[in-house]
């Protein structure tokens, strides 16, 4: 028997957005950066002169606790994928719990239509609802939700804020807004004007 408990819900998250990363635009040169601190510095550029973003800079701790409504652990961090890119996790400190807030980051030469496009091929084939792509006007210089995920482009890059806090938000259809979305897009004002 697979265990099911939020651990696994949460590695099975991971997961899903790693494998997203690999929809990452392969012909540019900044694909292959090397593997250095998510703090860059402009010192330790790449050679395009990207610094990469620090996802835990963009959303702080307080802010994710606000948003949450209760304490967060320190945050996780680290590469979003091998491409380039920051990852920033907020865990509830209750080791039961699933509640988390995730910042993802990724690189300015992003293939946003084709990841747009992808996440909208994906939700038709969903069962037993069908998911949907809803447009979020107003922030950066596009944004939308795909199964209660905000994702928003930028010039600097593409933003993902994911929020758990109740499964019923995870479970919810897509027509209208959830409590979970509507604190991904509290997050994601504060952060876009960060990057």
């Amino acid at each position: 028997m697979i265990p099911c408990g939020p651990r696994s819900h949460l590695i099975a998250l991971f997961a899903v957005l790693s494998f997203t990363s690999c929809s990452q635009n392969n012909n540019t040169a900044t694909a292959s950066s090397s593997a250095s601190d998510t703090r860059a510095t402009p010192a330790s550029s790449t050679a395009s002169n990207s610094n990469e973003l620090d996802a835990c800079k963009l959303v702080t701790k307080a802010e994710a606790e606000q948003v949450m409504g209760e304490k967060l652990k320190d945050p996780d961090s680290g590469p979003a994928s091998m491409a380039g890119g920051t990852i920033c996790m907020y865990e509830s400190p209750d080791s039961m719990s699933a509640r988390n807030v995730t910042v993802r980051v990724e690189s300015p030469n992003f293939n946003w239509d084709k990841v747009k496009e992808d996440k909208r091929i994906e939700g038709e084939k969903m069962a037993p609802k069908r998911g949907r792509i809803r447009e979020v006007p107003g922030l950066g210089k596009q944004a939308y939700f795909a199964r209660h995920v905000l994702h928003v482009l930028t010039d600097h890059g593409i933003l993902t804020v994911i929020v758990f806090k109740e499964a019923s938000d995870a479970a919810a259809g897509e027509e209208v807004e959830t409590k979970a979305e509507a604190a991904e897009k509290t997050l994601a004002q504060k952060a876009v004007p960060r990057m």
